[in-house]
């Protein structure tokens, strides 16, 4: 029997979007009788979607950060202890999911120290990040070496391949499963009461740009016409921005309630607006464009690759509060076409984005393992 590891190098918050490619393949390929072993960070509280993982797929949990001496003694060691769980489980393939382009570096080495053939996944290509020389050498090697190199949009493979300095003819683009029906058709509110848009996404203005949507919606200009937006997210930023829009006195910002139901987000409002600093391929945007609602972007990682400037949606050239203002007046002149302009976005993913996303990667790893 052929065996295959995931590795998930998220170590910063129990779960986000970058996990879902990674552990839906995982419980698919077990399924279908391959045998996966996966290994991620042990958290105090064990996410839901991780138990689903463990219940189908042989998984274990670092530890090392429930002390400062054992934090300490894994820094120093980079981690050895736990690449061992290579030598164990010694697959035919390893898959090293990555939030951003540079996470898994000694994984990579890992699993090139004992000739493992892997592949990597990046979610996330930051301009603002770049590795210093001596580990960026070691970064290519790795990216080289690897059997496949999957990234979630055509910008990050652009971003890596600029930060590595060494072309990636191994790469390939794959797609993110998407948190609506793939038929999805939200019946569209009627604009007599005004018009809503929805900033879908975790409360992290660093990545997500909340301030610079806030910067644009204080002017007067905004605060005196029918628009409203509601911030749907969690995140460790909920009470300051809360505290800005108190501080800037902006009504028209409102905070929604999480909810997993995606669909009943635009059933209330009109489109989407995404102010971020940097992306792979925003889900958000994708099951947006699916449920036919046009989407105001930031022209940074893979928006433009489904949102049409002027034709399905609107990009502002900069997450900056200047360019941010000037692709939403655009939207606001062409208010009364966004319903026809969300089906041309409907249409747009629909084209661009597989139905079963899952099925697509799982197809092409087991095609590795031959």
């Amino acid at each position: 029997m052929k065996k295959i590891a995931f590795i998930a190098i998220n170590n910063t918050s129990p779960w986000g979007g970058s996990e879902e490619l990674w552990a839906q393949t995982a419980i698919r390929m077990a399924q279908s009788g391959i045998s996966v072993s996966v290994n991620v960070k042990g958290w105090n509280n064990t996410p839901k979607p991780i138990q689903a993982v463990a219940a189908v797929c042989s998984t274990t949990y670092r530890y090392y950060d429930r002390n400062l001496i054992e934090k300490l003694a894994f820094m120093a060691q980079r981690g050895k202890q736990f690449y061992r769980w290579l030598d164990r489980v010694r697959p035919d393939l390893a898959v090293i999911s990555q939030s951003a382009n540079n996470d898994g570096l000694y994984w990579m080495e890992a699993c090139q120290a004992r000739n493992i053939p892997y592949v990597t996944i990046s979610h996330i290509a930051s301009e603002n990040y770049w590795y210093p020389d001596a580990l960026n050498q070691r970064l290519a090697i790795a990216y080289i070496q690897a059997k496949r190199c999957y990234f979630v949009s055509q910008n990050t493979l652009d971003v890596t391949v600029k930060q590595i300095a060494a072309n990636l003819p191994q790469a390939r683009i794959v797609r993110n499963p998407f948190n609506v029906s793939y038929t999805a058709a939200p019946t569209w509110k009627p604009t007599d009461e005004g018009y809503k848009l929805a900033c879908v996404g975790r409360l992290n203005p660093v990545s997500k740009g909340q301030d610079i949507l806030f910067e644009v919606l204080r002017s007067p200009k905004w605060k005196n016409r029918p628009l409203t937006v509601t911030l749907f997210g969690e995140g460790g930023h909920l009470e300051t921005l809360k505290r800005l829009r108190d501080l800037w006195d902006i009504q028209t910002v409102e905070f929604g309630q999480f909810t997993p139901n995606v669909e009943s987000i635009w059933q209330t409002h009109h489109g989407l607006i995404l102010p971020s600093r940097y992306e792979g391929l925003p889900l958000v945007v994708v099951e947006a464009m699916l449920c036919g609602r046009t989407c105001i972007v930031t022209d940074v990682a893979g928006n433009t690759e489904l949102v049409d400037d002027d034709v399905n949606g609107f990009v502002a050239k900069a997450p900056t509060a200047a360019f941010l203002d000037e692709a939403l007046e655009r939207a606001w002149q062409r208010r009364e076409s966004w319903y026809e302009m969300g089906k041309s976005a409907a249409q747009k993913a629909r084209e661009m984005i597989p139905t079963d996303p899952i099925a697509v990667f799982a197809e092409e790893l087991e095609s590795l393992l031959k």
